[in-house]
């Protein structure tokens, strides 16, 4: 039976309109196809049921997507003028199917004049075919493609073919079977498709003194393919201790410290699996420590980006002790606290205060004069205590014991002359856990014969020495420490303790301790000496002359970062 196309006016079976010449009357049993737009489905009428009730009888059209393999489907043959019928699975069947394109980005430098390229997929009919197409819409047709099999075809195409550039990527796929029927992929095949960087080429930033410590960036770029990317140093060097993670372009390490800021410039390649490559330049600075030192109080302007730093904190040192005709003690040196990494705001304020040394004294014969304690220097929660002064002479003076202090006053001589106890290690927080400081020594024995003398003052380093009986040797002042803060290079002591005096003619004068601390006076040469300023030092201790112990030594702030 063909299909018929009628008009509603033709509906009549004793005189139906012939539209397509088929020269007879339609039977009551025959049937007409009738698209029922309501229903959007195509169903069957008896051509009794046309012209009597109109009631339209037959199975509705089924939807596409209930469509089973066996079920038939109905194609209108063009050339013999009837409608036709075949299985869905059949009809599948004329359609290639694609599964994938191999490779999927073609490589300019692989060293031929061709690319062939391997389609995997199905139903690939005898004459099957397939092409290209830029992503403008312009055909590409293949120089050959062979037929392997029902499910792979192979083509090949000169690489100086038109349009055939990576400008025109990404390409489609049209694979066609003899019968006409064809399948696109949209976007299946690349041309040099390179590694695309994430990170900015230029400058990686600024590596400073905390940084290095422990540093870590990482360069990212990214496959068009979502392959894998291996990461390569190709020109160039790293700053020293940095290395590069060739999986995960991770530049991680400890950087060398240098004397100077220096600009370090160099390449990094990104490669995929395809071996495609992307080169960017980038540069890292490495700069120089740099130091403040604060001599007088003030305010540190914490950099931006900074978050730690290195800070020497010393308080004053203490003077010595006075004598009315023996000798007085060494002064004590000012506390010391060396605090690496300690924790500042980007970009905030640190307040400081640099405690001065305690004052020299200028008493009489009948009063010696007393000591005087040094001030305490300050930085942010880190507080380092003045020294101690030194003990005092006459004989059984309340006075003659060194008092406690960031570093303890060497004892009077002739007398009590115990020294005083250290107060900086047991400072609270930091100031003590990174805090230094050390009694001062004992004068010599009371009641000993003449030539007598003070003890020492104490230092960040060591206790002061004590004094020695007659023939006298007063004590000489305790070491500081050392440290290399102010340059980065250079090591220089800090917070020596005062000498203490004595009435021998001799040198037994105690000798100021390394670090800034005065020496003692000995017999009445007016030869003590100050502690060394900016050092915390403690004062040098008088001899047999009042009024001569010397001031301990202004404290002072240095930050390194």
């Amino acid at each position: 039976m063909a299909l018929t196309k009628v008009g509603k006016g033709g509906l009549d079976k004793g005189s139906i309109k012939d539209q397509t010449n088929l020269g007879a009357a339609a039977a009551d049993a025959d049937e007409y196809l009738v698209y029922d737009a309501s229903a959007d489905a195509l169903k069957a009428i008896t051509s009794a049921n046309v012209v009597g009730s109109g009631i339209i009888t037959g199975k509705d059209a089924i939807s596409i997507g209930n469509v089973a393999s066996d079920d038939v489907l109905l194609i209108y043959d063009t050339s013999a003028g009837v409608l036709k019928k075949i299985t869905k699975a059949a009809f599948d069947a004329l359609q290639p199917g694609f599964t994938s394109a191999t490779p999927a980005n073609l490589l300019t430098g692989d060293g031929t004049g061709n690319y062939t390229v391997v389609i995997a997929g199905t139903d690939f009919d005898t004459t099957a075919t397939f092409k290209l197409v830029t992503d403008g819409g312009t055909d590409i047709a293949m120089d050959s493609v062979t037929r392997d099999s029902a499910v792979q075809l192979t083509g090949v195409v000169a690489k100086n073919k038109a349009n055939l550039t990576a400008a025109n990527e990404p390409f489609d796929l049209v694979i066609t079977n003899g019968n006409g029927l064809s399948t696109t992929t949209a976007n299946a095949i690349n041309i040099d498709s390179q590694p695309a960087w994430v990170t900015a080429a230029g400058s990686l930033g600024t590596i400073g003194n905390y940084a290095r410590s422990s540093y870590s960036l990482t360069v990212t770029a990214t496959d068009p393919e979502s392959g894998a990317i291996n990461y390569a140093l190709v020109s160039g060097a790293l700053p020293g201790g940095l290395s590069l993670n060739t999986s995960t372009g991770a530049i991680t390490g400890n950087v060398t410290a240098v004397a100077s800021n220096t600009t370090y410039n160099f390449t990094i390649e990104a490669r995929d699996t395809a071996s495609n490559a992307t080169e960017r330049d980038f540069s890292f600075v490495v700069a120089a420590p740099q130091s403040t030192s604060f001599t007088s109080s003030g305010t540190f302007s914490v950099p931006s980006g900074l978050t730690a730093v290195d800070v020497l904190v010393i308080a004053g040192g203490g003077s010595g002790g006075g004598s009315n005709e023996q000798a007085g003690g060494g002064g004590g040196a000012g506390g010391l606290i060396y605090r690496p990494g300690f924790t500042v705001s980007p970009g905030g304020n640190v307040s400081v205060t640099v405690g001065d040394g305690g004052a020299g004294g200028s008493g009489s014969t009948s009063s010696p004069s007393s000591g005087n304690q040094g001030q305490d220097s300050v930085f942010g929660t880190l507080t380092a205590k003045g020294g101690g002064y030194g003990g005092q002479h006459p004989d059984n003076s309340p006075n003659s014991v060194g008092t406690q202090g960031g570093s303890g006053g060497g004892g009077g001589a002739r007398a009590a002359g115990a020294g005083g106890s250290a107060t900086q290690p047991n400072q609270s927080s930091d100031s003590g856990n990174y805090g230094f400081g050390n009694p001062g020594g004992s004068s010599s024995p009371q009641n000993a014969p003449s030539d007598d003398g003070g003890g020492g003052g104490g230092g960040a380093g060591a206790a002061g020495g004590n004094a020695q009986a007659h023939p006298g040797k007063a004590g000489d002042g305790g070491a500081g420490r050392a440290y290399t803060i102010a340059d980065g290079t250079t090591s220089v002591y800090y917070a020596g303790g005062g000498g203490g005096g004595c009435d021998y003619a001799g040198p037994g004068r105690g000798a100021g301790g390394n670090g800034g601390g005065g020496a003692g006076e000995y017999e009445n040469q007016n030869n003590a000496a100050v502690g060394t300023a900016n050092r915390g030092g403690g004062g040098g201790g008088t001899g047999q002359n009042p009024g001569r112990n010397k001031a301990g030594g202004k404290g002072i702030v240095i930050v390194r970062y």
